[in-house]
């Protein structure tokens, strides 16, 4: 029997949403706030507050960060964008840039090795999960593969060649994807990121990267909860 396309159809805008908050928080991490990205992040204040009030979410920390950024995007709406962006950018070098020396780098390698030493064996492992999926890193991204704006990358990726498959009706790619994410999750960002995110919540001087940690730890844990849910979906095991 065929997955009724009404349960394909939730599930595709369940992995939207997923890449939708993927790919704020990689781009969060990846580099200091542009004036565009200030700009967007005052214009969609009323989309985080409804974020914090979804019944799913309602009174996780994940609604806190929410909230939280929802205020901070308030509090930047008539503010001068350049000044905005100075304070997030001298934010931005001193917890990620090892300006304040704490955080550690914000990659596996430094949280799972002893030292906070780069481009170690998890940093291996993650590129081969990477080239078994067929990515690899862009070369502009100068950090090491395992840097977090790119393991949230990889996972955005994921969300939409998951999404490419269900359209295309190819159940079996659907759930490979799917079970790469639950792994990749389970095996390398829910191991180390609630390390970072505490680490970035005891350093952090300015609320959006207090928010954002708190949505980043929270989402992760919580998308193992979803992905297994997905996996048991009777339109993802029909075929």
């Amino acid at each position: 029997m065929p997955p009724k396309s009404e349960d394909v159809q939730e599930i595709i805008t369940i992995n939207d949403n997923r890449k939708m908050i993927y790919g704020f928080l990689s781009r969060t991490y990846a580099t200091e706030a542009t004036p565009d990205y200030i700009r967007e992040l005052a214009g969609k204040k009323d989309l985080y507050l409804a974020s914090a009030e979804d019944p799913e979410v309602k009174g996780t920390e994940l609604a806190e960060g929410f909230k939280r950024i929802a205020d901070y995007a308030s509090s930047i709406k008539d503010r001068n964008i350049e000044d905005v962006r100075t304070e997030l950018a001298v934010e931005y070098a001193g917890l990620f840039l090892g300006v304040w020396r704490k955080p550690a780098h914000p990659s596996e390698s430094s949280y799972a090795t002893l030292g906070h030493a780069i481009m170690q064996e998890p940093r291996d492992e993650v590129l081969k999960v990477y080239r078994s999926m067929g990515v690899d890193k862009v070369t502009k991204f100068t950090e090491p593969e395992d840097h977090i704006a790119l393991e949230l990358q990889f996972m955005q990726y994921l969300c939409e060649k998951t999404n490419s498959a269900l359209k295309d009706n190819n159940i079996a790619d659907a759930r490979k994807y799917l079970e790469v994410q639950r792994t990749f999750l389970i095996d390398h960002l829910g191991k180390w990121v609630p390390k970072l995110a505490e680490d970035i919540l005891k350093s952090a001087r300015r609320e959006f990267y207090k928010a954002v940690a708190k949505i980043t730890r929270a989402y992760i844990e919580m998308d193992k909860e979803v992905l297994s849910e997905l996996l048991e979906s009777p339109a993802l095991s029909s075929h």
